[in-house]
């Protein structure tokens, strides 16, 4: 297996990676989950080709090691090349609610367990079911407010146990905060933030998109919901340090 071509991943998308043979030069698209079976970033990899004439075996390298949410933002601008405005704005619209969710597991699962030790594991599972019955229902603005809410109000659970009463407790605030109450974090850069994502109407422009309008936006809209939701999620992320990675967060503490 030693001698066999290295080539980079030409495209790597949340669902498909794009590589082209470096034998007879075809592009090949291998789905992760159904031609992979894995999820996890590829650091090396050996496949075949799928063209049935050639069928060489390569190693591909060069994965993606972004955060779930910022996968999606940047499969966006293949839909947008490809004129594909409408699933553009779909997918703007999960890359939020995969970013508010994952917002929540790290300040009310991965942190609490590793400021617990990080070794009950069996408690954390558990608890991770518990949040996901509590918002599996919560669409775009229901999950904002809980995502808002948890900045400004929510106290930090210290270990497992208060982050499960927090868990059990977590209601789906009845509006979302007033900017008076973003500027109490005192903090210009954070609020700026918040508040692109409290006045954003990405959602409204999905509803037009998904309901009986079959509302078809243009490039102009799809690329100004593009550049807003890449701008402020990446910050975001950054900012509160979000990783989908239990394990960086048992190292820090």
């Amino acid at each position: 297996m030693n001698g066999f071509p290295v080539t980079r991943i030409k495209q790597a998308g949340y669902e498909n990676i794009v590589v082209e043979c470096p034998w007879c030069g075809r592009e090949n698209i291998f789905n992760r989950a159904s031609d992979l079976r894995t999820f996890k970033p590829i650091a090396v990899l050996d496949v075949s080709c799928q063209n049935v004439e050639c069928g060489k075996p390569f190693r591909i390298v060069g994965d993606s090691v972004n955060e779930r949410h910022e996968m999606l933002i940047f499969d966006c601008y293949e839909l947008l090349k490809r004129k594909q405005y409408m699933n553009c704005i779909l997918t703007l619209t999960q890359a939020y609610e995969v970013f508010f969710s994952l917002f929540l597991r790290v300040e009310l699962l991965y942190k609490p367990f590793a400021r617990d030790g990080g070794e009950d594991i069996n408690c954390l599972n558990r608890l991770a079911e518990m949040l996901i019955k509590k918002v599996e229902r919560c669409t775009f603005v229901p999950m904002r407010k809980l995502f808002l809410q948890q900045i400004i109000a929510a106290p930090r659970p210290a270990n497992l146990a208060e982050a499960e009463t927090l868990i059990a407790n977590l209601e789906v605030p009845s509006c979302e905060p007033t900017d008076t109450e973003l500027e109490r974090l005192d903090d210009e850069e954070l609020v700026a933030l918040l508040k692109g994502v409290k006045n954003t109407t990405i959602h409204k422009l999905r509803n037009a998109v998904v309901h009986k309008r079959a509302y078809r936006p243009t490039r102009e809209e799809t690329e100004a919901a593009l550049e807003e939701t890449r701008l402020l999620l990446s910050r975001l992320t950054n900012r509160l340090g979000l990783h989908d990675d239990i394990t960086l967060y048992r190292k820090q503490s």
